[in-house]
């Protein structure tokens, strides 16, 4: 098995995509430079059969898929960083991430922000991760990137969270109770099985929580809906 190498999340993770649709979608990701590894991750036939008797309905491409996913955002953990199930949209050169359960709209929500400001562009619409460098939070787009395929290869500081719920009007406040923020965030990532993985994970969630503010978004998907999720989110200096 022939492994080649990408940066992802500006780590150097080595592995051997043979299928669609990780083997196209990490392409954008390859890196040819010099530096040692960060993370491996194996892809081989044991691997995916694993994969394949938790989900026995899905094809071994999809299977590879899934395993390069999980195995990138547990070794994450040691890096500082962690996976939020969200939509991220970048605006000003700032993150803006939109995390809720399946089917509550987030993909949705961040195509308002394109319609409605001309330089937003999508970093990644399913699984950004977060980095926490020198003391700031950092999103990142992947290869692991929802049905849709929105994802840029790029570094942007993040400037907040949204937590989504559907509502009638628009409305958004800040989340200023710890537990129920980390609660939150919790709900959306990959939680390690190790007491070490665990701990560290918190750790890095509780300093996120004190770099990023984070917010309850409720909202309709009318166009004025991303209007008010900026004005409430952004920079006010």
């Amino acid at each position: 098995m022939e492994y080649r190498r990408y940066k992802i999340g500006d780590l150097l993770v080595e592995m051997s995509p043979r299928f669609e649709p990780l083997s196209s979608r990490a392409e954008a990701y390859r890196y040819d430079g010099d530096g040692v590894s960060d993370i491996r991750i194996n892809l081989d036939d044991e691997r995916l059969n694993r994969v394949k008797l938790i989900n026995p309905n899905i094809s071994q491409a999809y299977c590879e898929y899934i395993a390069a996913g999980l195995d990138y955002y547990t070794e994450l953990v040691r890096h500082s960083g962690f996976l939020i199930h969200a939509s991220a949209v970048v605006k000003d050169g700032r993150a803006y991430l939109f995390s809720a359960a399946c089917g509550t709209g987030k993909s949705t929500h961040t195509q308002l922000w394109l319609q409605a400001f001309k330089d937003a562009f999508i970093l990644n619409d399913d699984k950004p991760a977060i980095r926490l460098i020198d003391g700031r939070a950092y999103a990142f787009g992947t290869p692991f990137s929802g049905k849709h395929d929105l994802s840029r290869n790029v570094r942007v500081p993040l400037q907040a969270i949204a937590f989504l719920e559907q509502a009638k009007s628009n409305s958004i406040e800040r989340i200023t109770n710890v537990a129920s923020a980390l609660r939150r965030i919790l709900d959306q990532t990959i939680r390690p099985l190790s007491d070490e993985g665990g701990i560290r994970i918190l750790d890095y969630m509780d300093a996120l929580i004190k770099e990023a503010p984070i917010y309850l978004l409720k909202c309709n998907t009318s166009p004025s809906a991303a209007l008010t999720a900026y004005e409430g989110m952004r920079p006010h200096e």
